[in-house]
């Protein structure tokens, strides 16, 4: 079975020509689970960037097997995870990994929101949900990613936090997750199309368009404002979606992208772990 003392040798076969060699080399590797950005970095190996996407593409079987190992959902699929912070952010932290290259050196996904609120907390001790859309969104940096918004990479909030670009979804996602750290009520809004944050400004529900720049909508206002707004979209405004109904809307955009970008085996198992989450 392959170490980690035969990285740089699996490495440098990479490139070999010999098709013998190949299925090797792919089957050594797979058996490294998925992840070897921390060997790669102890090992101080340097990869140039072809090599980096043909390895990425070896440790994706790892990749999957990993996820699906980690998923552990209850019994009940989403509605029993209503209130439940931890697994929302553990599931959000599998899916991050998942998404990620293996290869590249990053803090997870619990280690980056905790540097990102101490960020924020060096402005405010202890910021409203309205002055986190004002940090994050208003004054910068977050952005709404506009080119490519839907693909499979801005649902990766590890990445999200490194590039400051991201979709409606994973943008709304990181505002409840900094309002969780920092003590200010953040709910999510399945709005159709469109995912939205919820936050309350001044006694007043107010919904928070992460994507474009953090807008703020008075919800009263904007329906009598409009009031061709379908039946289903005004239940969404109302009713704040709990933990379980964000993730299992995540999940499921997730495998659209997955499946736009051709990657089959990728969106056959996001569709399978949507299936644990059905509402019923």
């Amino acid at each position: 079975m392959a170490t980690v003392s035969d990285l740089p040798y699996l490495i440098r076969l990479l490139d070999d020509q010999d098709p013998a060699v190949r299925p090797v080399v792919r089957a050594q590797i797979s058996k490294f689970g998925g992840d070897i950005s921390h060997d790669l970095a102890a090992l101080g190996v340097d990869i140039n960037l072809p090599s980096k996407q043909r390895l990425s593409k070896l440790l994706a079987p790892g990749r999957r097997e990993t996820l699906r190992d980690e998923w552990l959902i209850p019994s009940g699929g989403a509605m029993a995870l209503e209130d439940d912070w931890e697994s929302f952010e553990n599931i959000l932290r599998q899916i991050s990994d998942f998404l990620h290259d293996g290869i590249t050196l990053r803090p997870s996904l619990p280690d980056r929101l905790d540097l990102l609120a101490d960020e924020i907390r060096e402005g405010d001790v202890c910021p409203t949900a309205n002055d986190l859309r004002r940090w994050m969104f208003v004054r910068g940096p977050f952005k709404g990613a506009r080119k490519s918004a839907d693909a499979s990479q801005h649902y990766d909030l590890c990445r999200v936090m490194d590039t400051h670009r991201g979709n409606p979804t994973s943008l709304g996602c990181l505002l409840m997750l900094m309002g969780r750290r920092l003590g200010a009520q953040v709910d999510g809004c399945n709005y159709p199309g469109h995912f939205l944050a919820r936050i309350q400004v001044d006694g007043r529900v107010q919904l928070v368009d992460c994507f474009h720049g953090g807008r703020c909508f008075d919800v009263d206002a904007l329906l009598d404002a409009h009031p061709e707004i379908s039946e289903r979209a005004r239940a969404s405004v109302y009713a704040s979606s709990h933990l379980g109904v964000v993730l299992l809307g995540c999940v499921t955009e997730i495998q659209r992208s997955l499946a736009a970008e051709n990657r089959a085996e990728d969106a056959a198992l996001f569709k399978e772990l949507a299936t644990t989450l059905q509402l019923g």
